[in-house]
């Protein structure tokens, strides 16, 4: 039996956010679960893309999975810490309460990003779907626990092993054991698989996808083609945070200053707090001390 929000959850992990979207709008579920569920992916393709203003009306919708998009939209963006703090909150008290799936999901993510990684395992688990593995293979991969990584995509194959979020998972694996030729291979065949556009046979993929790939050649030493990789996706998302921090990494291996000083300017401008901003701003820190010593 064919699944019918396939097409909407593949587009929505290769990046395809925009596409997803309308696949959600123009989806009746058949059941209320369905419905929840494509309720759910509209409101995070709205947290990526993003909409904020649908993002506000959310607030008191009646599918749990909005709800805590809304809240995520509060995490994420807000800068007042105590509101953070409380729609952090009111999200583990929605996922306690409700035990959606999509809601838990949002919620073991921000556990995992303050890094309460093994509550975070534990709720992926709690979900036995394939997009929680693959989660729950992501956070192994995050806690350079390889093994554990690998064990938990060998309990995912099988099950929906053409579905997009089963192959990035395994792509992802791949680039932590030392296979980065069969990650490039894959997020290839995804690019094509899933164009940003329709009709569109440049390979090109999405910002997420692009950064795949450039990462793939990142790790087989292929420089100059990573950068191909993501300044083809700068041109779309141009204040992409991953895609600049790739790019002054490339930049610092080719040797390019003048082009590091460029993606690095931007990256400090749209995000200075990023991690690779505050260790480049320590060493200047450290080595101007240094000097004046």
């Amino acid at each position: 039996m064919d699944d019918e929000l396939q097409e909407v959850r593949d587009n929505f992990y290769v990046g395809n956010f925009q596409k997803a979207l309308q696949l959600c709008e123009s989806t009746q579920g058949s059941s209320e679960i369905v419905a929840n569920e494509i309720g759910a992916t509209l409101a995070r393709c709205c947290l990526a893309i993003p909409v904020v203003d649908r993002l506000k009306a959310m607030q008191n919708s009646e599918i749990p999975g909005q709800r805590a998009g809304a809240m995520m939209a509060v995490i994420t963006k807000s800068r007042n810490e105590q509101q953070v703090a409380q729609a952090k909150e009111r999200l583990a008290a929605l996922a306690k309460e409700t035990q959606d799936m999509s809601v838990t999901m949002m919620n073991a993510i921000v556990l995992a990003s303050d890094g309460n990684w093994n509550e975070a395992a534990q709720l992926a688990k709690a979900h036995p779907v394939l997009e929680m593995q693959a989660l729950t293979a992501i956070f192994c991969l995050l806690c350079n626990q390889t093994s554990m990584a690998e064990k938990v995509l060998k309990e995912m194959s099988g099950n929906n092993d053409d579905s997009a979020v089963y192959r990035l998972a395994s792509a992802a694996v791949k680039l932590a054991t030392g296979d980065p030729e069969e990650a490039y291979l894959t997020y290839c065949d995804l690019s094509s698989q899933f164009p940003v556009v329709e009709g569109d046979d440049s390979g090109a993929g999405s910002t997420l996808l692009q950064n795949g790939k450039a990462l793939a050649n990142m790790q087989r030493g292929m420089w100059s083609e990573a950068v191909e990789d993501l300044q083809r996706a700068l041109q779309t998302a141009p204040n992409d945070v991953d895609l600049l921090v790739n790019l002054c990494c490339c930049s610092t291996h080719l040797g390019k200053h003048d082009e590091f000083q460029q993606y690095y300017s931007k990256l400090e401008q749209v995000a200075p707090n990023n991690s690779f901003v505050q260790k480049t701003q320590g060493m200047a820190a450290a080595f101007s001390r240094f000097k004046t010593s």
